[in-house]
């Protein structure tokens, strides 16, 4: 009897275990990628060179202002040189440059870089201030000192309330910033 009830609290857990799905997902050039998602998070992406090991946006606030950076870390195989590695926003309709690091370096077995600062505004953001769910996706290419090339495309989602978090933790702006 106390077997059975094992087994009927630890099916229950099973039951609420967020399940893999997999999603397709439009990206620039008219193409659909595919992505596993487990809950809201996708996988990270990885190929035979280099893994994913953070996508994702970040915050900076300077003299009032609030501004907004992505930073990406992979960790390259150990065979895997780094001679540029490029990371696109193709969420759009056209692929847009954010990070290319023609000299990257590796510390502690991994490479990170952000992208530059861009002020946190509904004008230059708008998808951050949208009340919808947003998924973002980048192409993350590497190009190894023999001119080997390959690349990952890595989705992030924004639910909205993830989205509001964001900005609650940001802040307001502030007309006229304190003498420092």
């Amino acid at each position: 009897m106390r077997n059975a009830i094992w087994l009927v609290i630890l099916l229950g857990f099973v039951g609420c275990a967020p399940q893999e799905i997999t999603e397709q997902i439009p990206i620039a050039g008219r193409r659909s990628v595919t992505f596993r998602r487990i809950g809201n998070e996708f996988v990270k992406a990885e190929n035979d060179r280099f893994a994913v090991v953070e996508a994702g946006l970040t915050t900076y606030r300077t003299e009032g202002k609030n501004f907004v950076r992505w930073q990406f870390t992979i960790r390259p195989r150990p065979d895997t040189q780094l001679a540029l590695v490029e990371v696109e926003d193709v969420t759009g309709r056209r692929p847009a440059l954010i990070i290319k690091d023609e000299h990257p370096q590796i510390e502690e077995l991994q490479w990170s870089q952000q992208s530059p600062l861009v002020r946190a505004t509904p004008a230059l953001v708008p998808w951050l201030f949208s009340p919808d769910e947003t998924t973002r996706v980048f192409r993350i290419t590497v190009t190894e000192p023999d001119g080997k090339r390959s690349s990952v495309y890595q989705a992030t989602r924004y639910s909205a309330e993830a989205k509001n978090k964001f900005r609650v933790l940001m802040g307001p702006e502030l007309q006229n910033p304190p003498a420092s």
